[in-house]
């Protein structure tokens, strides 16, 4: 036996391990009241879908699932995906299912059916094989004339099945005639025991492998959640979203409740304001008691005709490729198809800015969102630019710190592999046009002095690694690192001086 060539040269493979993945803000979370048909189990908490049409099928085209998503898919650019997900608002009773199994899409027509003279195919009932036969289905004048056909014959065996054809999925589906978990109703799939005849149970695609056999379930009794309940209760089984609003008028007390979870878990809320009292300066209206507790995570489109303005400022704001060149923008003149533009006053526009709640109206004849806006007057585009910038960071370090093959000393050579990940987000930002170059009037750090000139549009600095305390030291814990970066903001409002003489 030849010697391994590893006693001269031995060579092994370092694995990367992969970092924690960034958020994404270009998904948003619409969450609806309604079940439609994904929300007909007990365990389903969300569906990705991809348009309008997907919506309408799941849920109807006059739902308010489907109203609330319309403007989303009517914005362009919007954000790249919406998650429909379930708030269960009222306790509810999912009916008791039966026993099932279900083919597959077909592949054969009706005259490939109506070429079956004598047919055959066999499948398993619990521990019952029932043996279908001499299906003549020659005179057959539809494919649910062809289940009806098959039915004759599971009649005949008092096999207590159903077989019926599925329109809408172009499937046969047989059904235990007893709902409710029974074992003894177990389907398996259907099988060729070589018998004279014609065998039909692939065409039927109820074998195994094309078909699904599904157990029955008892009947689901389901408790009525609260919003933030509901929040919850899908970022805990997906907390991909960063945008979110509903499908349904919310209450004060809801509202409230949504506000704080934004701000809390560094979402964005998007609440439609269709009352004109929300727009008035006192402690009883609910949005003045959120610019009271600088909620600032709450994006509020005052619209007295549209119910779901918001669905539509919330694709459009978080339609931003933060990768991209030049690619970050500001809410303020954004159109919103699929919503009418209001015949707001000057004192409702001028009451809504007060508070930070965005218009939809014309300007002249120009529609158009102002101000850009989330409650307490910050802009829209700001907000959501610290969160990614800060999200960014938090990644980038991380994974210099967990993809080191060493570890990264605890020295000032050290800390400044993890500047030097900070300033490549702060590179990010200057790219995508969040940052720019600016005279800082913050407070200073390091060498840095307020009123000096940021030419690179950041700074990012921390104290030598000799200023730890031993305490620190022993907990391998480094000196903060501290950034300054200059918001570029954007053009809001312009004043032009015109001279003249004769």
């Amino acid at each position: 036996m030849a010697l391994s060539i590893s006693n001269i040269v031995n060579v092994q493979l370092n694995t990367v391990p992969k970092s924690a993945p960034r958020k994404d803000f270009g998904v948003v979370a619409l969450f609806t009241p309604e079940a439609g048909i994904a929300f007909n189990d007990a365990v389903t908490r969300y569906v990705y879908v991809q348009s309008q049409q997907e919506v309408e099928q799941l849920f109807g085209s006059n739902s308010e699932t489907s109203k609330a998503s319309f403007p989303f898919f009517s914005q362009s650019p919007r954000a790249k995906q919406l998650i429909i997900c379930r708030w269960q608002k009222s306790g509810t009773t999912i009916p008791q299912t039966s026993n099932k199994l279900s083919g597959a899409v077909l592949n054969n027509d009706l005259d490939d059916f109506k070429n079956i003279s004598n047919g055959y195919f066999k499948f398993i009932v619990g521990d019952k094989t029932l043996e279908i036969k001499g299906v003549n289905l020659t005179k057959s004048t539809g494919l649910h004339n062809v289940a009806t056909k098959i039915q004759e014959k599971l009649t005949t065996l008092t096999a207590g099945v159903t077989i019926t054809y599925d329109d809408v999925g172009n499937r046969f589906i047989v059904t235990s005639s007893t709902a409710g978990v029974h074992s003894d109703t177990v389907m398996k799939y259907a099988f060729d025991d070589g018998q004279d005849g014609q065998y039909i149970g692939a065409m039927l695609k109820l074998e195994n492998g094309q078909a699904l056999s599904e157990k029955g379930v008892a009947q689901i009794v389901l408790k009525a959640e609260k919003v933030n309940q509901a929040l919850f209760n899908v970022a805990e089984v997906n907390n991909s979203w960063y945008g979110f609003t509903f499908a349904a008028q919310l209450t004060d007390p809801q509202i409230e409740s949504c506000a704080k979870y934004a701000q809390s878990n560094t979402k964005l809320f998007g609440v439609n304001v269709i009352r004109a009292e929300n727009l008035e300066w006192k402690a009883t209206n609910i949005f003045k008691k959120l610019y009271d507790a600088q909620l600032d995570h709450t994006l509020a489109i005052f619209d007295k005709d549209d119910l779901y303005a918001a669905s539509s400022a919330l694709a459009r704001l978080l339609s931003v490729n933060f990768a991209a060149n030049n690619s970050t923008m500001t809410l303020k003149f954004k159109t919103q198809p699929g919503i009418t533009a209001d015949d707001v006053t000057a004192t409702e526009h001028n009451k809504a800015k007060r508070l930070g709640i965005n218009t939809y109206t014309y300007y002249d004849d120009v529609a158009m969102i102002s101000e850009g806006t989330v409650i307490g007057g910050k802009f829209a585009d700001e907000i959501v630019i610290l969160d990614w910038f800060t999200d960014a960071v938090q990644k980038e370090v991380f994974a210099r710190l967990y993809k080191s093959p060493t570890k990264i000393p605890l020295t000032d050579k050290g800390q400044a592999v993890l500047i030097s990940a900070v300033e490549k987000v702060c590179l990010e930002g200057i790219n995508n046009g969040a940052f720019a170059s600016g005279q800082w009037t913050g407070d200073g750090f390091g060498s840095l002095k307020t009123g000096d000139y940021l030419e690179k549009g950041y700074y990012v600095w921390a104290a030598p690694m000799d200023t730890l305390s031993d305490s620190d030291k022993e907990q391998r814990t480094a000196t903060p690192i501290q950034v300054a970066v200059k918001l570029a903001g954007a053009i809001h409002f312009v004043d032009i001086i015109v001279n003249y003489n004769r």
